[in-house]
Order: structure tokens, then sequence, then C-alpha cells
């Protein structure tokens, strides 16, 4: 039996004979071990807000994401999926230089080719800058991208533009940054491995617009608008934040969650409480002075404000008005 044959499934079955049951134990302890990898590797906050996000339709959620309420827990399978798809690159980029295509795709001193704005709060890494016959020699961007079936056909069928905006955004973000006037956008389907190439020119406003969405969305302390204010919503009941955007989920404590805490223009973060930047451990830490900021909590209306004494007045859904702050209902004790 090949260990590519192996499901949980599998392991589960009853084998009778010695052998097999000795086999059956051991693999029972290997999967656990490749998935405690996967886990491993998919632990902690992402620091900055990527590109690669920016064009999605809800607002709401990409600053929820960015203010750190959750954290993402994937499972397993979907970890393997995700690092299918860094390693399809390897595969592109091999395909290209057997095609005698040039293809740059990593900086002199080694590593991706790597973006920024707003300090360093927004960015990407670029997958590759390529130069293919169509453009003449002309260098452009190169994305690459995995689908599966019936996402392939679609962007086949329609184009990056219409089938898969959030990739034809990074892509024109990627483009203005690199000052590129042209993308090549590279996609293969994994359930058969047909390549799908795509030009995609530079668009000026497209990216000027995802961009200063990006610096409000990063900057601003209240919320933006969500995409639909019915948790019905066929994008809502898919979203995994979707339990503190509608429900009564709290978020977690942490610095960025915390009303004190304010993305400074220079790529930090500062603490208006104590006056302080805020390096990555200490926000995820938090302090016992931490405050929710209300505008996280759809659940909640904030009635007033008094940080001089650390509190907030919040009238819940149900009609309560409370304090919360350290010396009142605490960040840990609030359930909504």
């Amino acid at each position: 039996m090949r260990l590519a044959t192996i499901t949980k499934e599998r392991i589960e079955q009853s084998i009778e004979d010695d052998q097999g049951t000795a086999y059956r134990a051991s693999l029972e302890k290997i999967l656990p071990k490749i998935e405690d990898a996967y886990r491993a590797s998919s632990d902690g906050f992402r620091s900055h807000l990527g590109a690669s996000l920016i064009g999605r339709s809800c607002s709401f959620d990409l600053w929820l994401g960015f203010r750190w309420v959750q954290k993402a827990h994937f499972p397993e399978r979907v970890l393997r999926l995700f690092n299918r798809g860094h390693l399809e690159e390897a595969h592109f980029i091999a395909m290209l230089e057997s095609a005698k295509i040039p293809c740059w795709y990593e900086t002199d001193e080694g590593g991706q080719f790597r973006l920024s704005d707003h300090g360093g709060h927004f960015g990407s890494a670029l997958d590759s800058v390529v130069k293919v016959p169509e453009l003449e020699g002309e260098a452009a961007y190169g994305e690459f991208k995995t689908h599966n079936d019936k996402s392939f056909k679609k962007v086949v069928k329609e184009g990056v533009q219409n089938s898969k905006y959030e990739h034809y955004v990074q892509m024109q973000v990627c483009m203005d940054k690199m000052k590129l006037k042209f993308g090549v956008y590279f996609a293969v389907n994994k359930n058969d491995d047909h390549i799908h190439i795509e030009i995609i020119t530079f668009d000026k406003s497209i990216s000027t617009r995802y961009i200063g969405r990006a610096g409000n969305l990063i900057f601003g302390n209240e919320a933006p608008p969500r995409i639909s204010n019915k948790a019905s919503w066929y994008e809502c009941k898919f979203c995994d934040r979707a339990g503190i955007c509608h429900g009564k989920e709290v978020p977690l404590i942490n610095c960025r969650t915390c009303v004190y805490s304010k993305a400074m223009p220079d790529g930090t973060w500062a603490c208006k409480k104590f006056g302080y930047p805020l390096m990555k451990a200490a926000q995820e830490k938090g302090c016992d002075k931490h405050i929710f900021n209300p505008h996280l909590m759809q659940s909640v209306d904030l009635i007033s404000s008094n940080l001089e004494e650390n509190y907030l007045e919040l009238k819940l859904k149900d009609g309560r008005i409370i304090k919360q702050g350290p010396n009142h209902i605490t960040s840990k004790e609030l359930e909504l």
C-alpha cells in the first residue's frame, strides 16, 4: 500500500491480521503528526493587510481581520491546499525557464520581491517578473494561481477581471508599485493540469482606488460598512467572522482590538493610553487595561466614552446599559 492512498477512513477500517493491526497502529500515529505540522505552520496573526485581500467585497471583514478579532483556524486539508498553491509557483517557474521565457522570482539578496505602502501596513510579495513574446520584450508582473475545475473554467470563459476580481485588483496594485504596464496571469487547473494565461493591462484608477481603500481601513478606528446587514446574505453565511459581525461572539483580547491602539503612518502601532510603540509580541498579548473598540462589535451601541476614567458606556441589544473597562465589566467578563 502506498502512503498516498492512506486516509482517515482507511485507518479506521477493521484489519484482522497481526501485521495489518501493527500497520494501522503506526499510521494512526503518523497522520496526526502530519496534521500537527500544518497547524503549527499556520499559527499567529498577519501583521499587514495584504494586497491579495484588498479587492474583497466586504470592507468590514477586511477591517476586522486587520484588527485581529480572531485567529484563522483552517482544517488541515485546507492548509494542504494552500501549500499546494505555494508549491505550484515552482512548477510555473520551471515551465517558463524550459520555454526560454525570462523569469525573475527573487531579489539579488534572495527571497521574493516585496512591495509595501502606508508605512508597511499594506503590502504583498510578488510571484515573478517575466518577459513574454506577446509583449515584445516588455517586462511584466507574473502572478501564479491554482484553481479547481469550476473556477478555472470560469476564468477561461469570463477573464480574470470578471471572474476573480480579487486577483485582478492584486495585480493592479502590484503593477502600480513595480511601475509595470502589464501583468501576466498564469492559472492551472488542479483537476487536469490545463493552463490558462492572460495578459492584464495596468489601470491606474483601480490601483489608486484600492490603495486608498487600504489606507482608510488601516488608519480608521471606526467601522466601515458591512456588505450586508443580513446574516442570511450568501457571502455572510460563509464568512469566518460572521459570529462577530452578525452574532454575539466577542473579539479576542489583544492590542489591536483595544480602543487605545492606533496604527501609525510609519508602520508601527501605538498605545494612546501609555504613549509607547507596540511591538508585535506586545500586540498579541495585550494588557489588563484593555477596553474593546466598540466599533468592532455590531451587537453594541456606544453611548458615551470616558477614557480618562477608563471605561465606555455601551448599550447591548437586549437593552442593558453597561460600563466596559478594567474597573467595571472587563474585556474578559464581557458577554453579549
